[in-house]
């Protein structure tokens, strides 16, 4: 079973991942009761919407009434049965006209509780690198600056890769957040950062393959049976790396579906805030990104997934939004993509002297190493996309304003507006059911959850 020994390191990722979470993200002395945000009965079913609500210049809108909105399911009008605001802390709640009220009372059981909001900024090390790190530390430190104690607002540290460790446990203490920032249990993770091995890996297929196209044809005209045993045991190599990606891939997505599941017994409005470079649905994509630019021809080097993390994801997904857990995505990389180019962030010309064979051929293949690598870069990018938009949250990138995006988190989660109905489809066939809200007033701009899953 999991510990927390100094520096809150919690060496157990999945083992005892649960009884130990969740101690660290209350900080009431008193074990919360697990309660669903989506209760399914005999009597009523009742789904709960928090709304963010943005003005054109992207201030939140304050004030608004149940009849400025409409809510629909799969593109049928629904009935709002119940309707709150949460503004600065406070929560007001307001029939709408007419409406039937719930068996629980106003808002549906598993609202979260009045005037509290838990925060929990998640630092992905499997998937990010150590220099990316460094601004968003800088931008953590400039954020917990400017904020004031306040016993509504509660923050949790967490790093992810390999294994999960607690960094801070729950706090409301800005001074607590910036001592742990300088402290040596965040610097330990962030030296520790797991996407070193890995980048580590590439630079160390770079040079096999520049040794390789030393002595055998590459680029768009290799071929020939000479070469063959040698591409052969180079396949080998990459599959090999592929799968081990494919473990710690699944190890990440797994470790993080159990925090889902955890935050989600916590009773207060919760916001998850993943900071990765991002990560991939298709492990092994960045080796055969590497391999592809030297041997482009070779069929055997055409990227073919060996498991795909997509069922996996769509479970994290259906966690977070019956949770009503808001998720936050932050590309630490910023504008700056990775670059194998000389001096580039993936240039790996001072681990072995195979990249100036590259050079010497006019540089051909660090461009092609270039292309692929920022194709691999977006893709990457498609699991934090999905994971903000379908449970209301956002995914910046392409971005340097990262104490901006803390910002825009921390205020959607003081500013919002819940909305609950109770579905006019019965069915519970475990389809998923497209949720869209809509403001009368149409210069308004929403968030809110996509949809859920009817089970």
């Amino acid at each position: 079973m999991g510990s927390i020994g100094p520096g809150y390191t919690l060496t157990g990722m999945r083992a005892g991942l649960c009884p130990v979470i969740i101690g660290c993200l209350v900080l009431s002395a008193q074990p919360p009761e697990p309660l669903p945000d989506v209760r399914f009965t005999a009597e009523s079913r009742q789904v709960l919407v928090p709304v963010v609500v943005t003005d054109k210049k992207g201030h939140h809108v304050t004030g608004l009434k149940p009849a400025d909105f409409q809510i629909y399911e799969d593109g049928v009008l629904q009935k709002i049965i119940a309707f709150g605001t949460e503004a600065s802390g406070t929560m007001a709640e307001l029939q709408s006209p007419g409406s039937v009220p719930s068996p629980a009372g106003t808002l549906n059981p598993g609202a979260p509780a009045a005037g509290k909001r838990t925060y929990v900024i998640c630092f992905d090390t499997l998937h990010s690198s150590f220099a990316n790190f460094s601004h968003v530390r800088d931008a953590l430190e400039q954020f917990f600056r400017r904020e004031h104690a306040d016993a509504t607002t509660q923050y949790v540290l967490i790093g992810l890769g390999r294994q999960l460790r607690m960094i801070q446990a729950a706090t409301s203490d800005p001074a607590t957040l910036l001592a742990r920032l300088h402290g040596n249990g965040f610097a330990d993770v962030l030296r520790g950062a797991d996407s070193q091995a890995m980048a580590s890996e590439i630079n160390d297929l770079r040079v096999r393959m520049e040794q390789h196209c030393r002595t055998c044809p590459c680029g768009p005209s290799a071929g020939g049976s000479r070469c063959y045993p040698e591409r052969q045991a180079l396949r080998q190599q990459v599959n090999a790396l592929v799968e081990r990606n494919a473990v710690t891939t699944r190890g990440f997505l797994e470790s993080l579906q159990a925090l889902i599941t955890e935050l989600g017994k916590v009773p207060t409005n919760r916001s998850l805030l993943l900071i990765s470079d991002g990560f991939s649905l298709q492990p092994g994509s960045e080796f055969y990104a590497v391999a592809a630019a030297y041997l482009p021809t070779y069929p055997d080097f055409r990227f073919s997934p060996s498991q795909q993390m997509e069922p996996l994801l769509i479970d994290i997904l259906n966690g977070a939004v019956r949770r009503n857990i808001t998720i936050y995505a932050i590309e630490s990389r910023g504008v700056n993509a990775p670059s194998f180019a000389a001096g580039g962030a993936s240039d790996a010309s001072n681990s072995g002297a195979g990249v100036s064979a590259a050079r010497n051929r006019g540089g051909s293949f660090l461009t092609e190493l270039d292309r692929n690598q920022s194709s691999v870069a977006f893709q990457n990018g498609s699991g934090m996309a999905q994971l903000a938009a379908a449970t209301g949250g956002v995914y910046f990138h392409q971005s340097n304003d990262l104490l901006k995006e803390l910002q825009t988190v921390v205020a959607d989660g003081r500013e919002y507006y819940v909305i609950t109905y109770g579905p006019a489809n019965p069915v519970q066939d475990g389809k998923f059911r497209k949720i869209t809200v809509a403001a009368r007033d149409k210069s308004l701009s929403l968030r809110a959850k996509e949809g859920y899953w009817a089970r």
